[in-house]
């Protein structure tokens, strides 16, 4: 029961925190373009703006399609509880696992890419099909990062991961290699430029979201936003030290992933979008040989 509440309090503390951070994200990468940009509480304001205004559907969609954004918002929700923030120390919990995470991150986006096609969209189809290929391409590296971790600490259970972690076990060459390709597959994950192929805006007019409007754009927008900082949390857990404290662990939580999600502009605003096959091989060569060394310094037992 008190896992339970801890999950419910990170939760929400979440959902009331993050949007800040995408408007500091937005008004900072306005300012690297030299305009000035959205105030800081702007995202605040078009989740409220959308809330109040009524949905859209295409007539020919299939009726679970309306079911979509609920879906999204609960199972990006049940990702960022399964991360063990504030009840590590606990009582245990089989929920707070790296599969059950890995699960609910490959339903979501199943879930998102299969309504993007639903809709006949001709953009949302296109991106569906992106978002796919960029996880065929992602995948493999998450995988062999994760093998590291769990093969290492001899254990899924990210309750106890995050105890070895804190005892000191992330200082090992082979965690820390799969942890540098573990934080390249979790930026991807994040959907940032410039592998937002899915989003390009440029030439998909908003890819998968293209159908979508008022309040139903609004929680698939929240969405996102809580799986973006469950992806970052992901490689924080694994890999990151923390206090041992409820309380403080979820100040310091809070306050990395806003970090690395507003560092994350200096990337996203100077990258050039990459071409769908040629560079993407290319990028994806290096963070894929760095899990590899990761693997073969663990078998080596370093």
């Amino acid at each position: 029961m008190m896992s339970f509440t801890l999950m419910i309090l990170q939760l929400l503390a979440l959902l009331a925190i993050a949007p800040l951070f995408d408007g500091i994200a937005r008004k900072l990468r306005a300012k690297y373009q030299a305009r000035h940009g959205v105030p800081i509480m702007q995202t605040y304001y078009d989740m409220y703006k959308l809330i109040s205004r009524g949905r859209v559907m295409p007539t020919h969609a299939n009726p679970l399609y309306k079911y979509v954004p609920f879906i999204l918002v609960a199972t990006s929700a049940a990702m960022f509880c399964a991360l063990p923030i504030m009840y590590a120390g606990t009582e245990s919990i089989g929920y707070s696992d790296v599969f059950v995470l890995l699960y609910l991150g490959a339903f979501f986006k199943f879930v998102y890419s299969a309504a993007a096609v639903d809709s006949a969209n001709p953009f949302a189809g296109v991106s569906a099909s992106r978002e796919t290929m960029l996880g065929v391409y992602v995948e493999p590296i998450i995988m062999l990062s994760l093998c590291v971790v769990v093969f290492s600490f001899g254990t899924s259970s990210m309750p106890e991961i995050k105890n070895f972690i804190n005892e000191g076990g992330y200082v090992k060459p082979s965690i820390v290699v799969a942890g540098i390709a573990f934080l390249w597959a979790m930026y991807v994950e994040t959907g940032r430029k410039p592998y937002d192929l899915a989003e390009a805006e440029q030439e998909l007019q908003e890819g998968l979201l293209s159908e979508y409007s008022g309040r139903d754009l609004a929680l698939i927008q929240t969405s996102l936003l809580l799986k973006q900082f469950s992806m970052l949390g992901f490689f924080l857990l694994l890999f990151i030290p923390s206090c041992g404290n409820a309380v403080f662990d979820l100040v310091l939580f809070i306050a990395l992933a806003g970090a690395l999600y507003i560092l994350a502009i200096f990337i996203d605003n100077f990258s050039p979008r990459y071409k769908m096959i040629s560079s993407l091989k290319t990028n994806v060569l290096t963070p894929t040989l760095i899990a590899a060394l990761g693997a073969v310094l663990y078998i080596l037992g370093v």
